[in-house]
């Protein structure tokens, strides 16, 4: 494969391992990780690209090495492509030094902020990529999940080998236009590949315009992502938070596992109305409060990979 390099330079402070690698996300085909290093792939507009991300910094000088691999020849405009993709799936271009002044002496965020100043949400998938995971996560366990994703990528992936590694990519939304839902579900989706179905069919017909969305005040584009088959508002929630980046967006209304973790870590109690925790990170950190949840959260499961937590444990395997 060709492949070039390039330098990314996020602005400080800037956590490498915390913002590339999310720990209680479920783990898919098509990325590896380990300290300091991301390998992963990237569909972008049908063109597959390997790419290997490495931490050149530290968390007030941080720098990021760049190895892109293609097929293709690796043109000055193609590496800026491919650098403001990820510049939009990491938010390294972010400034968030007013989120750390605000809150450095929260209760919640003070200690979390010792360990993850610098963090970023993460979302390394495009839009169509998203609802393809979100489809599956419903009413499913991990191992399910994880089943199902596998069974997609060997039947609709393709893979790539670089730098030493074998991943997969994603497919293209037009590449399941001649499958239908019978051979979908043969990939054990169940129900869900009607969805898949619908939602593919959705993007192919170029229904929805990922650019144009990034740039829509957060109602607008909540109103346009519900447009499509099978995106309620939960579903819609999760999009507008981790793709589109909107910090402020924070609702625990049908995230009963959420709302069981953060009554154990902000009340110490087993269950808090979901309600009550809302108006908490509402009133505690305003426009921040999406990001809030995300270093709270994203802590603890970091701690509990670290050293196992008894009753986090339990509520993993439910």
């Amino acid at each position: 494969m060709e492949s070039a390099q390039t330098v990314i330079w996020p602005i400080p402070p800037f956590n490498f391992d915390g913002t590339v690698y999310v720990p209680h996300y479920f783990p898919t085909p098509d990325f590896e990780w380990q300290p300091n290093v991301m390998w992963q792939t990237l569909n972008l507009d049908g063109r597959l690209f390997g790419l290997r991300m490495e931490n050149g910094g530290v968390i007030d000088e941080p720098k990021i090495r760049l190895t892109v691999y293609s097929k293709n020849k690796l043109t000055p405009n193609v590496m800026g492509r491919v650098v403001n993709e990820l510049n939009w799936s990491y938010g390294f271009s972010e400034d968030l030094s007013e989120f750390f002044e605000e809150f450095r002496n929260d209760k919640f965020l003070k200690p979390v902020f010792k360990r993850w100043k610098g963090m970023r949400f993460n979302c390394a998938n495009s839009l169509y990529e998203l609802l393809i995971i979100s489809i599956v996560l419903q009413n499913a366990t991990v191992k399910r999940t994880i089943q199902m994703m596998n069974n997609l990528f060997n039947a609709y992936g393709s893979k790539l080998k670089f730098d030493g590694k074998e991943l997969f990519a994603y497919w293209n939304p037009e590449d399941l236009n001649e499958v239908d839902e019978e051979e979908l579900r043969a990939s054990k989706v169940g129900y869900r590949a009607k969805m898949i179905k619908r939602v593919s069919e959705a993007f192919a017909r170029g229904e929805i315009d990922e650019l144009k969305l990034r740039k829509m005040n957060t109602e607008d584009a909540k109103q346009e992502l519900m447009k499509l088959y099978g995106v309620g508002p939960a579903t819609a929630q999760i999009i507008l938070g981790g793709y589109l980046r909107r910090y402020d967006v924070f609702d625990l209304k049908g995230k009963f596992w959420e709302q069981k973790i953060l009554s154990r870590v902000m009340f110490g109690k087993k269950l808090i109305p979901a309600d009550e925790i809302t108006d908490e990170f509402n009133n505690r950190y305003g426009k921040w409060r999406g990001l809030a949840f995300h270093y709270i959260f994203t802590d603890l499961f970091w701690r509990h990979r670290e050293k196992k937590i008894p009753w986090l444990e339990k509520e993993i395997r439910m």
